[in-house]
């Protein structure tokens, strides 16, 4: 059985490194209603506002917005087809910040991996990387919004079986190349079909995330080489965008120096924005692709708790993977340097590019 199959039966700018860390001033956006922004942030009691639709404009040339005292303010968003905005304090301290999920009608988990912090205080670029789940369901308006994005690639991290099942929008329109490689995945699902308690689906689910590591050396690879090559905005998928995907994620953000609760937290935020209940709901409406009889029996034998770690993205999983990567590898960095082409250069290269 596919992954998709499974999920949708089972239901301080110039401060030195060290005290910039001590002093960041953080902002979160999200979307409240159309063309509207809330703004949310910690470490000011007033901050200025400006607004871009490039992610890298600078400060002089973005159109200011408002200024607004408190921790949490309400903007508009009056550039197309995305709204990048810098929150300053009074002290200077700044940051940039956009919507983390994409306002797409079609998508499922579409997140920019922008934002997060690095250990030296920088942030992930916005509107350089994305992750994403299965894109099938994607319309017409949204194809042509992540056009105006700019993405160039999309890495599909699918199994055959998944890529023919949903095929990507994108191989039938004018837009962003996608790039897939063949692998075999029924192995490590049939494994799932064993657990019986959610210790065993919390263990099983991290034993699979570093079986990843080998199934998919190629994609990993060719996803670095591509980041590397400066080849963006990129995004890269698999089905729920919390597995194959969160373990991509997680290597990106390490390779960038995010720390390891950062990393946690990125993971988690696929059952924020795509909870269990959302594939209960989908089971229900029968939505996607159909599920055989054989399947849905024998999803129907696996106790509650252990659907909920199948369905979720508790961050106990990544953790436990990340520690097994640690004591193989000595950690992702580690990792990536043995297995999927990085060097001391190329990460260089790689924080150069994508952090600000």
């Amino acid at each position: 059985m596919d992954r998709r199959l499974f999920l949708t039966a089972a239901g301080a700018l110039a401060l030195a490194p060290a005290a910039r860390a001590a002093t960041l001033l953080d902002s979160k956006a999200e979307r409240t209603a159309p063309g509207v922004v809330r703004l949310d942030w910690t470490g000011a009691q007033a901050v200025s506002v400006l607004v871009s639709g490039d992610p890298d404009a600078r400060k002089g040339v973005m159109r200011p917005l408002k200024t607004a005292a408190g921790s949490s303010a309400s903007v508009d968003a009056p550039v197309s087809p995305r709204p990048y905005f810098l929150v300053t304090a009074a002290d200077g301290r700044q940051t940039r910040v956009a919507e983390r999920l994409l306002p797409l009608q079609g998508g499922r988990n579409f997140r920019d991996l922008g934002g997060w912090r690095a250990a030296d205080g920088r942030q992930v670029k916005w509107g350089k990387i994305y992750r994403s789940g299965v894109m099938a369901n994607l319309t017409l308006t949204d194809l042509e919004y992540l056009k105006a994005l700019g993405i160039l690639t999309i890495c599909d991290l699918r199994s055959p079986q998944e890529r023919a099942s949903e095929p990507s929008p994108f191989l039938k329109t004018p837009g962003p190349k996608v790039v897939a490689t063949d692998y075999d995945m029924s192995a490590s699902m049939a494994a799932f079909m064993t657990m019986k308690t959610r210790e065993d689906a919390i263990q099983g689910f991290a034993d699979a995330y570093v079986g990843f590591l080998d199934m998919l050396t190629p994609h990993y690879t060719d996803l670095f080489a591509r980041l590397v090559a400066n080849e963006g905005p990129l995004a890269f998928n698999c089905s729920a965008g919390k597995d194959r995907t969160g373990m991509a994620s997680a290597l990106i953000l390490s390779v960038l120096g995010a720390s390891r609760e950062t990393v946690l937290t990125d993971y988690g935020l696929t059952q924020v924005y795509t909870p269990p209940s959302y594939y209960a709901k989908m089971a229900q409406s029968g939505a996607g692709a159909s599920v055989t009889a054989q399947q849905m029996q024998a999803l129907s034998k696996l106790p509650p708790e252990v659907l909920q770690v199948i369905m979720g993205s508790d961050p106990e999983v990544m953790r436990r993977a990340l520690a097994s990567i640690d004591a193989k590898y000595g950690g992702p960095v580690a990792l990536t340097k043995a297995r999927f082409g990085l060097t001391d250069a190329k990460i260089a290269k790689l924080r150069a590019a994508y952090l600000v």
